[in-house]
């Protein structure tokens, strides 16, 4: 049988915590009494609020931004976990860095002082990462002009890390997306600093609020060896008592330059759609001056010279998705059409594919004609279809295919990064599409017994090829323009890190001349041994192809905030 446990026991509790609640009361009732009394009393940690924020919101024409006091910033890193710690960052990521610049005479073997810089997002007036994306996965704040990332709506294409110069967006393999400070947004709505401006020990970093109107102002770098501010207008502002320019402060990691993402799967789409429309190309050329000469090009010859282009293009174009974090969301990219490279590139080169895929139905129609059963023949209106119509189609793609490949090349040249400029990227896009299209029509003509037509386009892109790595070698073999600061970091690079896929891209263009040139001599005296050997120089030629846009990616090199080895 159960015991009650006896009342005495308990009630000593009952009363103690009866107690307690009665003092708690009191103190609370204490301390709102105090404070109606002395209404005027501050709290020590009330000037962080006062100092370090602004008291009302921007006005038309303003926008909050960072001020960095230098000569505060101790380095601590302090900013830096601060922003780690609320945001939830993974371990590798991070939202705000510490940079050093070292001032003083180079030519001293110690500098005469060290100078921490602690940066983060620069809000920018027009941010490179807004314009740039194909989804529209940024949003600028009109009242605040705070740049913020739409997590959800980002596909994880990381053209914003490439637009953005001076590398604030952060990839996150684990989500598939990028991600960037908001200037923790979410509390300046309710009057507290950021994390970053409320940790400083120092008090260097503050929320100011500045002007959008006078972008005069911001003509300048923000600091020593940041990038040309020019380009997105950043609203960060760097004070100190001291005069800081390129002449007396270098960043720490001077001349220190790493090897950029390969790009992979970008790399064979491009690679891949310039060859498709070079083969469009090569193949309309050669059947119009036959035609002056009273040789009728062979349908099967144009359809199969298509067929084998759109396979090659669809190649790339079903490896391109491999490099987004998020492929499911990748059918919004067409939404940043009016701003973005990248969403331009995704339609033309879509409408030039549909382009395509319809003439090769249309030129393929009597060629297989007779295969069709009778009973889906008469619902095909055969007898309105013309024969000149397929051929008419597949011209029309061509201007479509180069208008997508200036969509590609305009991506890179939008981020402003000296090695991606237009004097270097367009001759490099539209000459694959002239050295490896000759090169894989060719072979289709070979298959097809134009023995003489096949040795020319073969000389063609020897010719053509040759061309084309002689650009290439001004930067990659011959140590680049002795006048240009970047070729020489890029060089540098090269042989330091990339020697070995450098050596690799040469060596293959070398064995697919050699391929190349045997196989138009074998072509004269064996049909099928001369075509097997055209397409292997063909296909070592779009290997040499891929190396090189991968030299393409990893060695490109640009100014960037100063950094901490």
């Amino acid at each position: 049988m159960a015991t009650a446990l006896p009342v005495v026991n308990r009630q000593p509790d009952f009363l103690g915590r009866l107690l307690e609640e009665q003092q708690q009361l009191t103190a609370v009732e204490a301390f709102s009494d105090w404070h109606t009394q002395h209404s005027d009393y501050e709290p020590a940690q009330e000037k962080y609020y006062r100092n370090l924020i602004p008291l009302a919101a921007p006005s038309t024409g303003e926008q909050f931004a960072f001020e960095v006091n230098l000569d505060a910033c101790s380095g601590c890193k302090a900013c830096v976990v601060a922003c780690h710690t609320l945001n939830g960052l993974e371990e590798d990521e991070s939202w705000r860095r510490v940079g050093t610049l070292m001032i003083g005479d180079e030519s001293e073997n110690l500098p005469a002082a060290i100078q921490h810089v602690t940066t983060a997002c620069h809000h920018c007036e027009d941010p490179g990462c807004l314009n740039g994306c194909p989804v529209k996965a940024y949003d600028k704040d009109p009242v605040t002009g705070i740049v913020r990332h739409l997590d959800d709506q980002c596909i994880g294409c990381k053209y914003c890390t490439m637009m953005c110069p001076y590398e604030v967006p952060r990839y996150s393999d684990r989500l598939g997306i990028v991600r960037k400070c908001d200037m923790c947004h979410q509390r300046l709505s309710v009057g507290e600093a950021p994390a970053c401006v409320q940790s400083c020990p120092n008090e260097a970093i503050r929320i100011s609020i500045v002007s959008t109107e006078t972008p005069e102002d911001r003509s300048e770098a923000v600091v020593p060896s940041a990038p040309p501010s020019a380009i997105t207008q950043p609203t960060t502002r760097f004070v100190s008592a001291r005069t800081l320019d390129c002449t007396n402060a270098v960043p720490q990691d001077k001349n220190f330059d790493e090897v950029a993402e390969s790009h992979w799967p970008l790399a064979v789409m491009l690679v891949m759609t310039q060859i498709a429309v070079g083969m469009l190309l090569t193949e309309a050329i050669v059947a119009g001056m036959l035609a002056i000469t009273g040789t009728v090009v062979p349908t099967a010859v144009t359809l199969a010279t298509a067929l084998l282009a759109f396979a090659i293009a669809n190649v790339g174009l079903g490896i391109a998705p491999m490099h987004l974090g998020q492929p499911l969301r990748m059918w919004r990219v067409f939404l940043g059409l009016r701003t973005s490279w990248l969403s331009r590139e995704a339609v033309v080169l879509g409408k030039f594919m549909g382009t395509l895929a319809f003439g090769i139905g249309l030129v393929g129609l009597p060629v297989i004609w007779s295969y069709i059963p009778a009973l889906i023949q008469a619902w095909i209106p055969r007898d309105y279809i013309p024969d000149w119509l397929g051929r008419a189609v597949l011209l029309a793609a061509i201007p479509m295919g180069v208008a997508g490949l200036y969509c590609s090349a305009m991506i890179y040249i939008a981020t402003q990064r000296r090695l991606w400029r237009k004097q270097r990227t367009l001759p490099r896009f539209f000459g694959t599409m002239l050295a490896t299209g000759p090169q894989l029509t060719a072979v289709v003509f070979a298959a097809s017994g134009f023995h003489k037509t096949a040795i020319t386009l073969t000389l063609v892109a020897i010719a053509l090829s040759c061309w084309k790595l002689s650009l290439e070698s001004r930067v990659y073999l011959r140590g680049g323009n002795d006048h240009d600061h970047y070729d020489q970091r890029s060089v540098r690079l090269i042989q330091k890190h990339l020697a070995g896929l450098a050596k690799a891209r040469v060596g293959s263009f070398l064995a697919a001349m050699v391929l190349a040139g045997f196989g138009t001599i074998v072509l004269l005296g064996s049909h099928v041994l001369g075509s097997v050997l055209l397409a292997m120089a063909g296909s070592l030629l779009i290997a040499g192809e891929n190396l090189e846009r991968l030299l393409y990616f990893k060695s490109v090199v640009y100014d960037r905030m100063p950094g901490t080895l």
